[in-house]
């Protein structure tokens, strides 16, 4: 038995990942959406590596540290 997947109307773009239709003749990425699109990930990682980096022993120092000024 054989089942066949339905096509898309709507594919993302791979540059701005707008959902673009296929029978669109040309799509014209927005400038501001590509760019998000693009630092979005590198955002992500920077929060990863600065959580992990307040764990280490440095980091909960500089967060004494500003804590402890803030206060002041």
């Amino acid at each position: 038995m054989s089942f066949a997947f339905p096509h898309p109307d709507h594919m993302p773009c791979p540059d701005c990942g707008a959902s673009v239709a296929v029978d669109e003749p040309a799509h014209v990425c927005d400038e501001e959406r590509r760019l998000d699109y693009r630092v979005a990930p590198e955002i992500a990682r920077f929060d990863d590596e600065l959580g992990r980096w307040l764990d280490t022993p440095a980091g909960r120092f500089a967060r004494w540290l500003a804590e402890r000024d803030r206060e002041r």
